[in-house]
């Protein structure tokens, strides 16, 4: 028994002493203990109502100038750049350009819309730019809209890899068509129709609908495309923000009051005058002011030469009070200008629009540029190792 209590007591003291040698933590200590964010490149489907910003939070500690784009733009998956071979530069905007590529493994053709992260960080468009990809991925699966197939950053760009449109936009088809037959206005009315109140109905405002965002295919059919201004928004709800191309703005983005999904469809309108009449109705201006006394002072009268038909479809569209406005395919089908036309034959592509034109449709083009001897040269005369890894190098010395 006496052996049994000196060996417990021992165990006693031998606890206390080792109890003792472990030096308590001070609050100076923990003030040194870094707390990491909760942030990773890791892609996470997190939903928040109230921070538009909650999905940017992950698990492991990145960068700000990647965490601020994630998750819409993944950080430079493995192989992705090496993925794509450029051909040529399609067009070129206000954050970076647009690329024609070719993937490696298949030869198959795709857009690619390269962001300069310090000109979207510097025009405070972080949040523009995420919406574009989140609302563009969602809605591209309609028939008549651009679709996205991948994103990711790198650590000065951002990518977007989406559907290529082999005939040029509308504008440019405008250029060479002038003034369009009723029946080719008509299918192009009818398509972008049922992409906007797709778009409606989702709850997208898209409001930058022009020539230059239509884009078509082989056959002629429109894919909308560019959704950097669009943004969410339920229908009924309003918006303030003065955005868009002055030549298609409502007036009521023009006078700086609150607006509805009716804004796309004051730009249908005017986009229908342009093809039906060979001409704008009205010039541009340097303000939107200026913009507006002129849109009110408008009478958008078409040529005796237009049916009637057409006639009351845009006067209809081209209402200044966005109330009286149409603003949905149901009020759209009803129309004699549209009740003609089968929509459903429009999305089998049993109707071309191709077959009403008076020249054939042109290819999408690399874009043009003059070197420093006033020669012009198309971009696609690019060396065959230009690629994404050198590309920066390859815009600011050859380019």
């Amino acid at each position: 028994m006496g052996g049994k209590h000196s060996r417990s007591q021992r165990r006693q003291s031998s606890a206390s002493q080792s109890q003792r040698s472990i030096p308590s933590r001070s609050s100076s200590d923990h003030s040194f203990q870094r707390i990491w964010s909760r942030t990773s490149r890791r892609r996470r489907s997190v939903v928040s109502l109230t921070d538009p910003y909650l999905a940017s939070r992950t698990t492991w500690p990145v960068p700000q100038s990647e965490a601020m784009f994630l998750p819409e733009y993944e950080v430079n998956p493995r192989s992705a750049e090496q993925e794509y071979k450029i051909l040529h530069q399609i067009n070129k905007g206000a954050y970076g350009q647009v690329l024609k590529v070719q993937r490696k493994e298949d030869g198959e053709n795709y857009a690619m819309k390269v962001l300069s992260k310090l000109e979207v960080i510097r025009s405070e468009a972080i949040k523009q730019c995420k919406e574009e990809v989140s609302i563009q991925a969602m809605v591209g699966h309609h028939p008549f809209i651009i679709q996205i197939y991948k994103s990711w950053q790198s650590k000065i760009n951002l990518h977007i890899v989406m559907e290529f449109a082999t005939h040029g936009d509308l504008y440019t088809l405008w250029i060479l068509e002038g003034v369009f037959t009723e029946m080719a206005v008509c299918i192009f009315i009818a398509e972008l129709s049922m992409a906007l109140d797709y778009l409606q109905n989702a709850g997208v405002i898209y409001r930058d609908l022009k020539m230059e965002n239509i884009l078509l295919d082989q056959e002629g059919h429109i894919k909308l495309t560019d959704f950097g201004l669009s943004k969410w928004m339920k229908k009924g709800n309003r918006a303030s923000t003065i955005c868009g191309t002055l030549q298609y703005m409502a007036p009521e983005i023009l006078n700086e009051e609150n607006y509805t999904h009716a804004v796309d469809w004051w730009s249908l309108g005017i986009i229908m005058y342009t093809l039906l009449t060979g001409g704008y109705p009205i010039d541009g201006a340097k303000t939107h002011f200026t913009m507006y006394s002129r849109v009110l002072a408008k009478k958008y009268v078409l040529p005796s030469s237009i049916s009637s038909e057409a006639c009351d479809a845009l006067d209809r569209l081209l209402r200044k009070d966005p109330n009286d406005r149409l603003q949905s395919l149901g009020e759209i089908v009803h129309l004699d200008f549209i009740k003609n036309i089968s929509l459903e034959q429009l999305v089998r592509r049993e109707i071309t629009p191709k077959d009403y034109l008076k020249r054939r449709l042109p290819r999408t083009l690399a874009r043009k540029s003059t070197n420093k001897k006033g020669r012009e040269f198309l971009y696609d005369k690019i060396p065959c190792d230009f690629t994404v890894d050198n590309f920066e190098w390859t815009r600011v010395t050859q380019l």
